[in-house]
């Protein structure tokens, strides 16, 4: 389940297409796991990152995990972690600016649904352990970003 705060119609379809496919591309199914997407505006983004991370700057993406996921994944391995009410697992929230969403858009000359789409691609695979602290984890999660993008058929 993904709940979502101030996204228009069409960037809830884009998150929940995204959700699906990042998930079963991870043999997660999805109705056991729960996070969160929220849109802000670039000075709620910068306020966060300082705050968290302590960038003086705007950001396009964060993403909080609640929990290390291991793979392969078994929900059973969470069991302490389940919600007591729905038996779903939270994994955390993803966080996007708008403005800076329709900017990179413009800029790498695609569409702002796919800005979009590619935004929580990113941030949810962070949900997932992926970074790109170095090269090599760069590389490894570009490639699944692509892979993910391409199935959902999100192209440039």
């Amino acid at each position: 389940m993904i709940n979502v705060y101030d996204l228009t119609d069409e960037e809830i379809k884009v998150a929940k297409k995204i959700f699906k496919t990042v998930m079963k591309s991870h043999g997660i199914v999805t109705r056991r796991i729960n996070m969160d997407v929220t849109m802000v505006t670039n000075e709620e983004i910068h306020e966060l990152n300082m705050s968290t991370r302590q960038v003086d700057r705007a950001t396009d993406v964060l993403s909080f995990p609640a929990e290390e996921i291991n793979f392969p994944f078994n929900i059973k391995d969470y069991h302490q972690s389940l919600s007591p009410e729905d038996k779903t697992l939270y994994i955390g929230e993803i966080i996007v600016s708008r403005q800076i969403m329709i900017e990179q858009a413009e800029e790498y000359g695609h569409s702002t649904i796919r800005e979009c789409a590619f935004l929580l691609t990113h941030g949810m695979l962070h949900l997932l352990g992926y970074d790109h602290m170095d090269e090599v984890e760069k590389k490894v999660m570009r490639a699944k970003e692509d892979e993910i993008l391409t199935k959902a058929k999100y192209f440039r």
